[in-house]
C-alpha cells in the first residue's frame, strides 16, 4: 500500500476551525507573556514543555502563530497502533493513569485521533532512518514561511514541571536547515502552565551562532534546558503562590 503522501496545513479545515470554536468555549485561553519584547517571528522553531495532554492542544487553539508539531508517529498510523500508543505509553506510563480510565480515553479517542492529527498536519518522528522524512517535512514547513513546534522533553519516565531533560531533535532540525538552506532560523523556547494558565515565550537562540561560537550540541540543548526551567522559576512558579 503506498503510503499517504504529507499536505501542509497551513491553514485549518473548515472542521478544524469549527472544533476549535467549540473547544474554546471551555478551555480558558491563557496569559502570553513574551520575554522577547519583539513580535514573534512566523517562520521560526519554537520548543514547549508537552504539560501532559493539553499543551499541544491549548498551543493549536491559542498560541499566536500558526504551528505544526512534531508527534510520535504512533498516532500518524491505524488504528490498532495508535491505540497501543495512547493506552500503553501516553495515558498509563507517561500520564500514569489507571488502567480503566486510559482504556476508556483509548478506545474513544483512538478511532477518530488520526482526523485531528491530520487535520492540524502533524507532522510524525522516528528514531530510525524514516527521521528523514521527518525533516524534509519540516523544512517544507519553514520554507512556506511557517513556524514549527517541537516538544523536546525526555518523557520516558512522565511529564514533570519543570522539564528535567530535552531530547536533542531540535539541535539537529537547525543544524540541517543551516545546511540545505543557509539559514539559522530563531528557536524560541516556551512554557505553558496548565493550572496557571500562561504561556511565557523567551527571547529567541540561534543554534548555528552559538555551535559557531564552541559549544557542543549537548552544551546548546541543555542551555535551552536551562533557560526553559528559569522562565517557570521566575514567571510560572510564582503564579502557585497567589492562588
Amino acid at each position: 500500500m503506498k503510503k499517504k503522501e504529507y499536505r501542509l496545513k497551513l491553514k485549518r479545515g473548515r472542521w478544524i476551525r469549527f472544533f476549535s470554536a467549540f473547544v474554546r468555549l471551555f478551555k480558558k485561553k491563557p496569559k502570553l507573556i513574551n520575554l522577547s519584547g519583539e513580535e514573534l517571528a512566523d517562520k521560526a522553531i519554537y520548543l514547549s514543555n508537552h504539560a501532559g495532554a493539553g499543551g499541544p492542544l491549548v498551543h493549536e487553539l491559542y498560541f499566536p502563530k500558526r504551528l505544526t508539531c512534531w508527534g510520535a508517529h504512533e498516532m500518524c498510523e491505524g488504528v490498532k497502533s495508535r491505540w497501543r500508543y495512547l493506552y500503553f505509553t501516553f495515558y498509563r506510563k507517561k500520564l500514569r493513569w489507571g488502567r480503566f480510565r486510559a482504556f476508556t480515553v483509548a478506545t474513544l479517542f483512538a478511532p477518530i485521533s488520526l482526523c485531528f492529527y491530520r487535520g492540524v498536519g502533524l507532522i510524525p518522528t522516528y528514531t530510525d532512518s524514516r527521521s528523514i522524512s521527518t525533516v524534509k517535512t519540516s523544512c517544507r514547513i519553514l520554507d512556506a514561511n511557517s513556524a514549527l513546534m517541537i516538544f523536546p522533553e525526555d518523557s520516558s519516565d512522565g511529564y514533570h514541571n519543570p522539564p528535567k531533560a530535552f531530547n536533542q531533535g531540535f539541535v539537529v532540525m537547525s543544524k540541517l536547515y543551516r545546511r540545505v538552506r543557509k539559514e539559522d532560523v530563531p528557536v524560541y523556547l516556551c512554557y505553558y502552565g496548565a493550572k496557571e494558565k500562561v504561556i511565557v515565550v523567551s527571547k529567541p537562540i540561534f543554534v548555528n551562532r552559538m555551535l559557531e561560537n564552541g559549544m557542543t550540541e549537548e552544551e546548546v540543548r541543555n542551555e535551552a534546558l536551562k533557560i526553559t526551567q528559569q522562565m517557570y522559576r521566575d514567571c510560572v512558579a510564582p503564579l502557585q503562590k497567589k492562588k
